[in-house]
């Protein structure tokens, strides 16, 4: 658990803050998939709210811990109804500049307006530049940053999200534990974990989708961690979402090919009923960071494309984070 000791801000912390992004990518090679896949189918650091429209400069206010929506109250969706977006899961590196592996400074402001491309959008590491990274986002609504101030002392998740659709029950949850503060990739400096929220696409068009941020790190504490928190992620879609269609992405900081992360992965993508849109469209490329969905039996969810943008570079053709953005089209069709 979190410790006072693992709080305290020493003249090296800034030095070990450096290591929570030592697990982030620099790939430069994107793949697109063309073929279309289908599927039907004890936490610390709570915090509810509703979500926030950008339009509504009085906020939307919080709501109760785990509250959820009547699903008799849900307007049901005629059958046949179709529709598709475009959703973008990317962590923006935004640690201090000097610490983060990055240049959150400058890249942040160039990557705001990018994100008007895509209907919804997740981000990660989103801890010091979110007045910078909202800026020019002009998605109707977005969620609250964890603190209007962060601290070396409280960083918060870094988890919000930017969609063209309303979104309610906004809930951020930490992993049961953490494993490192001047060490092993230093994830208690951040409070990681996963964000939920209820989206609503259109009428009786309803998915659960999940963001989130897991542990970093390749000590065997890291691993042990990652294992329990996959099993808590299984646990808490079950509890929050039974029935209903989801999706959680973010950075995983787990690979298919690693034989360490089989484990995690399958128990989030079995445990849950997950379909990988990566796998499902052959795209080749096992990055950490990933998109995970599931229909239901009233909803079809199907993963069209999956590509890595491009437009996410500097003049001089430099990455705008030390993570490549990673994008997928996905369609709906009510049954």
């Amino acid at each position: 658990m979190y410790s006072t000791w693992q709080r305290v801000v020493t003249p090296v912390l800034a030095l070990a803050l450096a290591a929570c992004g030592s697990s982030a990518e620099s790939e430069t090679s994107a793949e697109t998939g063309s073929d279309s896949g289908s599927a039907a189918g004890d936490e610390i650091g709570t915090e509810t709210e509703t979500e926030t429209s950008a339009e509504d400069e009085s906020g939307s206010g919080e709501t109760d811990a785990g509250t959820e929506t009547d699903s008799e109250t849900e307007t049901t969706a005629t059958p046949g109804l179709e529709g598709e977006f475009s959703f973008l899961t990317y962590n923006v590196a935004g640690l201090p500049e000097g610490v983060s592996s990055s240049h959150p400074e400058a890249n942040t402001p160039q990557i705001s307006p990018l994100l008007n491309a895509y209907d919804l959008v997740l981000v990660q590491e989103d801890f010091w530049y979110h007045e910078e990274l909202s800026a020019d986002a002009e998605h109707p609504y977005q969620s609250q940053p964890w603190s209007e101030e962060p601290s070396l002392v409280d960083m918060g998740d870094g988890l919000n999200r930017f969609s063209i659709f309303p979104f309610e029950l906004h809930e951020r949850e930490a992993w049961y534990d953490c494993n490192g503060t001047l060490d092993c990739a230093s994830d208690c400096l951040a409070t990681k974990g996963w964000s939920f929220a209820r989206t609503t696409f259109e009428a009786g068009v309803v998915v659960d989708v999940y963001n989130l941020h897991m542990e970093a790190g390749s000590c065997e504490e890291d691993l042990v961690i990652r294992d329990q928190a996959a099993m808590d992620l299984v646990s808490a879609i079950a509890i929050r979402s039974e029935g209903r269609p989801v999706i959680v992405a973010g950075d995983f900081n787990l690979r298919t090919t690693d034989p360490e992360d089989v484990f995690a992965l399958d128990t989030i993508k079995s445990g849950a009923g997950l379909a990988d849109a990566c796998e499902v469209l052959d795209c080749g490329d096992a990055r950490i960071d990933q998109v995970l969905y599931r229909g239901s039996e009233s909803l079809l969810l199907e993963a069209q494309q999956w590509w890595i943008p491009p437009e996410f570079v500097t003049e001089d053709e430099e990455d705008l984070s030390d993570h490549l953005p990673v994008a997928v089209r996905l369609r709906y069709e009510t049954l």
